[in-house]
């Protein structure tokens, strides 16, 4: 009987739904207060009614569906990536109703026009990294406005550029200075084949939603040495979550044209993906992963690791070593990349030139 109440009393979860600020009167705000859905049916379906909308016409407004204010639940396959979206016909005041389903981990939205409603034109920004925009992914920053001749090509042109060979760099275009609205759904990423200063202009096509990018080289220029730094999910690892501006994560410069960043007795959990990206000089300007998503390494079995995490700045390869630590301090080498690196009796990693009694691959072995 008392354990039957305990349960009966247990909180049901929380379901929000944020998105674009248009929509939901604040800026995807998982953990809101004021976006919180109700269920009347026991928890099988929720619902949240917004009224007094004001929605512009064939424009996309994006929403996702939080869960205990942390969990986000879209459209693509396991509730992932990319996000739902609600457009109307008609400029308008609207009442608009969401609805998810628990048990399909499916979400819908249903707009009624109560009311008329009038906007001006809109203003198109290139928003991205700081090399082209000055600032970065800003887009309130009016001195990256694109401007138009004919209401419908809309450009922006930016010289003397820097830009770097083998490096990706990103940028959206986005309406009225908000993320509401902002064209590609993923960024658009282009590089250039060498170092140099360049002209950049950028073309966005109103009706189509097309962009084309012209880089034309106007002088010589010399790539600057950076800061590369990992950031990753797990602060029990990392410190601090996804935070690039982190220095204890600074990755040392092996001299032999990569990076590594090293960490002693951590804690990992066996099959479990570790998700992280390199960042250049503590932001997100540049970051790289495996094919534009994060990285992430992961072991075999539940231990205590020492791990090490190389980038190689000139072909963007990451790789991961993981070493086990036993009760004797001679290590197991479990190398999920580049596994033929070599580690002294300490189970520290050693460089070209040293000489002695080595583990590799997990046999001990002599360099002479």
């Amino acid at each position: 009987m008392m354990l039957a109440a305990t349960l009966g009393m247990q909180a049901q979860d929380t379901w929000t739904v944020a998105g674009a600020e248009a929509l939901l009167g604040e800026n995807w705000v998982g953990a809101s207060t004021v976006n919180v859905m109700s269920t009347s049916d026991n928890g099988a379906t929720y619902t949240l009614v917004k009224e007094g909308i004001k929605l512009r016409k064939d424009t996309p407004y994006e929403y996702k569906i939080v869960k205990n204010g942390s969990e986000w639940y879209g459209a693509g396959e396991n509730h992932g990536d990319p996000n739902y979206s609600l457009t109307v016909e008609e400029n308008g005041i609207y009442t608009v109703t969401f609805t998810f389903n628990v048990a399909e981990e499916k979400a819908d939205a249903n707009a009624v026009k109560t009311g008329e409603a009038e906007f001006a034109d809109k203003t198109w920004t290139v928003t991205g990294v700081s090399a082209i925009c000055g600032n970065s992914w800003d887009p309130t920053n009016s001195a990256n406005d694109m401007t138009s001749t004919d209401g419908n090509i809309y450009k922006f042109v930016k010289t003397d550029v820097v830009l770097e060979v083998n490096t990706n760099y990103e940028f959206k275009i986005v309406a009225d200075h908000a993320w509401t609205e902002a064209y590609p759904g993923s960024n658009y990423v282009f590089t250039v084949a060498e170092t140099a200063k360049y002209t950049v202009t950028i073309e966005f096509n109103l009706t189509t939603k097309e962009i084309t990018l012209q880089t034309v080289k106007t002088g010589d220029a010399t790539a600057v040495e950076k800061t590369w730094t990992v950031a990753g999910a797990s602060a029990e690892i990392f410190g601090t979550s996804w935070d690039p501006a982190n220095t204890d994560n600074d990755m040392e410069n092996m001299g032999d044209g990569t990076f590594e960043l090293a960490k002693e007795n951590v804690t990992l959990e066996g099959l479990t993906e570790y998700e992280f990206k390199v960042a250049a000089n503590h932001a997100w300007d540049e970051s790289y992963g495996f094919d534009g998503n994060n990285a992430y390494f992961m072991v075999d079995e539940d231990g205590i690791y020492n791990i090490w995490i190389s980038f190689n700045p000139t072909t963007k390869n990451i790789s991961f070593d993981s070493e086990l630590v036993d009760t004797t301090g001679i290590s197991t080498v479990k190398a999920a990349a580049n596994n033929g690196m070599m580690y002294n009796l300490q189970g520290q990693r050693v460089q070209a030139g040293f000489r002695g009694i080595a583990i590799q691959n997990g046999r001990k072995v002599v360099v002479k």
